[in-house]
């Protein structure tokens, strides 16, 4: 039992989930009526089901259409910065004097890299600067310089970086960090394994002591490293069983 229990704090994230669903699985394939009608699995079914969610990747596609949106939102940062600022070269008086009036507010960071920023930072900057451009004592330049569409893309464009990373952040809220629910998943099992005892002593019949086997095999048939190991995880099952035989728990 000691062994049992010291294995399961000892599994890595990726291994205690499965290993979680499998004692499930284990459990209502068996014939040990009871058991199935415990509230520990149902304690076990509901965090591993959590916990399963904790650990799963952040969506790869989600994150490069956020990346995707962060350099498209620059680059229209960068044209817009380069036409205003053209354009206060203009031989035109009316179009040199909107020109500098534009380029006063695109420039009023001191230029287009923005080094060493966060990209929350670079929000802040483009709205900032759009939100100054929309207002009516603009309105004439951006018009007499036909650019008033190029303010409203990079606009646009900010607001849906935006939406994107807020509603990524959204989710992330919702998902409790592994790390804070690992210590429910490993005691959700060592529970279900001292209640499986529990059973196998009450009851008489085989399926109980069965059961209780085929859990403990489930949780020892997972190779864990001793402490201080460096081995590599065998790659069949016939080595995966030697490797165990000679493990110190």
């Amino acid at each position: 039992m000691n062994i049992v229990k010291s294995k399961v704090n000892r599994l890595k994230n990726e291994d205690i989930s499965t290993v979680g669903q499998r004692v499930i699985d284990t459990i209502n394939q068996s014939a040990a009526e009871e058991v199935k009608k415990s509230v520990f699995l149902s304690q076990l079914l509901n965090v591993t089901s959590r916990f399963r969610k904790a650990i799963e990747p952040n969506d790869k596609e989600e994150m490069a259409a956020i990346n995707l949106k962060f350099k498209e939102r620059k680059r229209k940062f960068k044209n817009l910065h380069s036409i205003a600022s053209g354009l206060t070269g203009s031989n035109d008086a009316a179009v040199k004097t909107a020109a500098t009036a534009v380029f006063a507010v695109l420039n009023m960071y001191g230029g287009v890299s923005f080094r060493g920023l966060s990209r929350t930072a670079h929000t802040q900057r483009y709205t900032n600067m759009t939100d100054i451009l929309k207002q009516p004592e603009y309105t004439d330049a951006l018009t007499k310089l036909n650019i008033t569409g190029f303010v409203n893309e990079l606009a646009n464009a900010n607001l849906e970086y935006e939406t994107l990373f807020q509603t990524k952040g959204n989710k992330q809220s919702l998902r409790t960090p592994p790390h804070e629910m690992r210590t429910e998943m490993n005691n959700a099992l060592k529970v279900i394994v001292d209640e499986l005892n529990l059973f196998a002593r009450k009851y008489p019949e085989v399926a109980y002591t069965e059961v209780l086997k085929n859990v403990e095999q489930r949780i020892m048939e997972v190779y864990v490293p001793a402490p201080g190991s460096t081995k590599q995880e065998e790659t069949t099952e016939s080595s995966q069983s030697a490797s165990q035989a000679s493990e110190v728990l």
